[in-house]
C-alpha cells in the first residue's frame, strides 16, 4: 500500500512540474476556441444543410421576408423582375448579401475547419464531399460574380480582413482540382477508405459514395463546358468532356421512381415547427386561403404553355392556375388584376409578346414591371407540384369558370426539392458539346434523351406526393419531341435549339439557365423589359453590399457596363 501512494505522490509532483513549466505553452486564448475535439458529422451536417440554403439564395428560390432576394431566375424571366424598371435599379448590392453570406461565413468557413480533422481521422467520405461542395461553391460565386476572394477568402482568424478578388479563371482551376481530389478520396476502399458516412448523416445520397463520384464528374462536366468558350483552352476542354463522356460515370440514371432518382436535390419536409416546407411553396401557398405572392414572369408561362406551338408537358407540375379563365380573376375582383391588357407597349407590340394576361388563366408578370401589387393574391398562377412540392394544374384548359386558390397543405404540403443537378442536366450540356463540335447526330441524341429524363423526372416527383395528373389532361410527350426534332433538323444553329430546351428543364434553377444563356444565347425570344431602354443586360451580378462596404480591397462593378465573367465569350447584346 505505501509503494502505492509513493508512486501516486511521485506522479503528482511530476505532473505539477509539467504543469508548471508548460503552463503558458499550454494556456489557450478563450477568445479563439479551439475546433480539435470538434464532432466531425456535426460539422459536417451543418455544412450539408447550410449548402442547401446557400443554393436557395444562390438560384433565386429563397423568400426571406426581412430582405428582398434577388436572383438569377429574375434576369432569366422565370420569375418575374419586379425590383427595378432597369436592371441597374432592380439588381441592387444589398439584395445579395444572403447569398455571399451564406457562401463565405456558412459553407466554406465550416468545410475548411472540418477537412483537416477529418483527414486526420481518415474520413475520406467526409473529406470527399466537403471538397466538393467547396469546388461547387466557388464555381457557382464566379458563375455568378466574376472574380472573388479564393486564396486569402476565409484567412480572417490570420489578420487578412481584407482579401482580395482572385481571378475567376484561377479559382476555376482550383476547383477541378478539389474535385480529383475528392474522387481520389470516395474511390478508395477497404481500411484506406475509413470510417463509412451513416446514411442518416447524408441528406443528399445518404453515404453514397459512388453517387458523389458521380456528381463531381457531372460538376466538372459542366466546368469544362464553360471554360470551352475560351478559345485558348477550348482543345484542352473539348478533350476532358470527350473523357468525361467515355467513362460514362455521370449523374445520368432517372430511376423508375423519383426516389431511385441520380439527381442531386435538397429535400424539404412537410413540417410546421420547425418551418421546413419549400420556401416556394412557404410564398403561394399561405395558412389563409387566397395569400399567395409574388410572380411567376408572363415570359417563362408563354414559354411553356404556347410559344413553341407544342405544350411542353411539364406545365401542368410547373405551374397552377387558380382561374381557369382571365374572366374568372376579373368577375372575383375586378382589381385584383393589376395591368391593363389593353395598354400594350409598343416595343411588346411589335415584337408580339405576351404582356399582362393571357389564356387561359395564366396570370404572371412582365419582365422588370415594378408597379405595385394589386389584391391578386387569390388568380395570379402559383407554383406547382414541380420543385415547390404545390399542386399539379389538374384543370382542363377548357374549363373557363375553375377557381381554387391556394392554400397551406394543398398538393404536396410543400415537401418540394432544390433541383441541384438534375439527371437531365448532364445530357443537355453533351447535346451541346457535340453540337459545337459539329457532331450533329449526337447531339440529337442526347438532346431527346435529355428533354425525356427531363419529363419523366418532373412526372415521378409529381407522383411521389401524390400529384400525378390524369393521362388524358397530359400535354403529349411524343407530340413535344417531335417538335423538336423537327426544330434541331431545320436549324442553322444547333446550339440555340439545345440551349432552349435546357432552359425549358431549369425550373427551379436559375444558375444553370443563366450560364446555359451566357454560352447558347437561348432561347433568343424572350420577353424584354417593359421600361425601354433598361440598360444593358447584367451577365454578372454586381458585388453585394457587405463585400464591398466592409472590404477595403473591393470595389463595386459599374452598373452601366456587361460585367461579363471570364468564360462569357457570347456578343455583348443579350436583353
Amino acid at each position: 500500500m505505501k509503494k502505492i501512494y509513493k508512486t501516486i505522490g511521485a506522479l503528482l509532483v511530476l505532473l505539477s512540474v509539467s504543469i508548471s513549466c508548460d503552463m503558458d505553452k499550454n494556456l489557450e486564448n478563450p477568445n479563439e476556441i479551439s475546433v480539435k475535439g470538434a464532432d466531425v458529422n456535426y460539422i459536417m451536417n451543418g455544412v450539408l444543410l447550410d449548402f442547401a440554403d446557400f443554393y436557395s439564395y444562390a438560384s433565386g428560390n429563397t423568400v426571406d421576408p426581412s430582405q428582398t432576394n434577388f436572383g438569377p431566375d429574375r434576369l432569366m424571366r422565370m420569375r418575374a423582375m419586379t425590383t427595378g424598371y432597369r436592371y441597374q435599379t432592380a439588381a441592387q448590392a444589398q439584395y445579395f448579401d444572403d447569398q455571399w453570406e451564406w457562401a463565405y461565413s456558412k459553407v466554406l468557413v465550416n468545410i475548411e475547419t472540418m477537412i483537416p480533422l477529418a483527414e486526420e481521422k481518415n474520413l475520406t467520405t467526409h473529406v470527399g464531399v466537403a471538397k466538393i461542395l467547396k469546388a461547387y461553391t466557388y464555381l457557382t460565386l464566379v458563375d455568378l460574380y466574376g472574380d472573388v476572394p479564393f486564396g486569402a477568402a476565409l484567412n480572417g482568424a490570420g489578420g487578412d480582413f481584407n482579401p482580395e478578388a482572385d481571378p475567376g479563371e484561377a479559382i476555376y482551376d482550383a476547383a477541378v482540382v478539389l474535385l480529383g481530389e475528392a474522387r481520389t478520396e470516395l474511390t478508395k476502399t477497404g481500411a484506406d477508405a475509413g470510417a463509412a458516412m451513416a446514411a442518416k448523416d447524408d441528406v443528399y445520397y445518404g453515404g453514397n459514395r459512388a453517387s458523389w463520384v458521380k456528381l463531381a464528374n457531372s460538376i466538372e462536366l459542366k466546368a469544362q463546358l464553360n471554360l470551352s468558350m475560351l478559345p485558348a483552352r477550348t482543345s484542352g476542354a473539348n478533350t476532358r468532356i470527350a473523357a468525361l463522356i467515355a467513362e460514362n460515370n455521370l449523374v445520368d440514371t432517372p430511376g423508375a421512381s423519383f426516389a431511385a432518382s441520380e439527381s442531386f436535390t435538397y429535400k424539404y419536409g412537410t413540417a410546421t415547427v420547425p418551418y421546413s416546407r419549400h420556401p416556394l411553396y412557404r410564398q403561394y401557398y399561405t395558412p389563409t386561403e387566397g395569400g399567395a405572392s409574388g410572380y411567376i414572369c408572363n415570359s417563362f408561362l408563354a414559354e411553356m404553355f404556347y410559344l413553341k406551338g407544342v405544350e411542353d408537358p411539364r406545365w401542368r407540375y410547373y405551374f397552377y392556375r387558380q382561374v381557369g379563365s382571365i374572366d374568372k380573376a376579373y368577375e372575383f375582383d375586378p382589381k385584383s388584376v393589376g395591368c391593363n391588357e389593353g395598354a400594350i407597349p409598343s416595343h411588346y407590340a411589335t415584337g408580339s409578346y405576351e404582356f399582362c394576361t393571357f389564356e387561359p388563366g395564366f396570370y404572371g408578370r412582365d419582365h422588370g414591371d415594378a408597379s405595385g401589387t394589386p389584391p391578386d393574391g387569390p388568380v395570379i398562377t402559383a407554383v406547382g407540384s414541380y420543385p415547390a412540392g404545390g399542386r399539379s394544374d389538374a384543370t382542363s384548359t377548357g374549363n373557363a369558370n375553375y377557381f381554387v386558390q391556394t392554400k397551406e397543405g394543398q398538393g404536396g404540403n410543400g415537401a418540394g426539392i432544390e433541383p441541384i443537378f438534375m439527371t437531365s442536366f448532364n445530357d443537355y450540356m453533351i447535346a451541346e458539346y457535340y453540337a459545337r463540335i459539329g457532331d450533329n447526330a449526337n447531339a440529337k441524341t442526347f438532346l431527346l434523351s435529355a428533354i425525356n429524363k427531363s419529363i419523366t423526372e418532373v412526372k415521378n416527383f409529381a407522383a411521389s406526393i401524390n400529384q400525378s395528373i390524369a393521362a388524358n389532361l397530359q400535354p403529349s410527350t411524343t407530340a413535344y419531341t417531335d417538335m423538336v426534332s423537327a426544330a434541331f433538323d431545320s436549324a442553322p444553329n444547333k446550339v440555340k435549339v439545345v440551349g432552349r430546351e435546357f432552359y425549358a428543364a431549369c425550373w427551379g434553377n436559375g444558375i444553370e439557365a443563366y450560364n446555359s444563356y451566357r454560352r447558347t444565347s437561348a432561347p433568343d425570344n424572350m420577353q424584354p423589359p417593359l421600361q425601354v431602354n433598361p440598360g444593358p443586360f447584367l451577365r454578372s451580378l454586381v458585388y453585394p453590399a457587405i463585400y464591398v462596404n466592409l472590404n477595403s480591397s473591393a470595389t463595386q462593378k459599374d452598373y452601366d457596363t456587361t460585367n461579363k465573367v471570364f468564360w462569357d465569350t457570347n456578343p455583348d447584346v443579350l436583353n
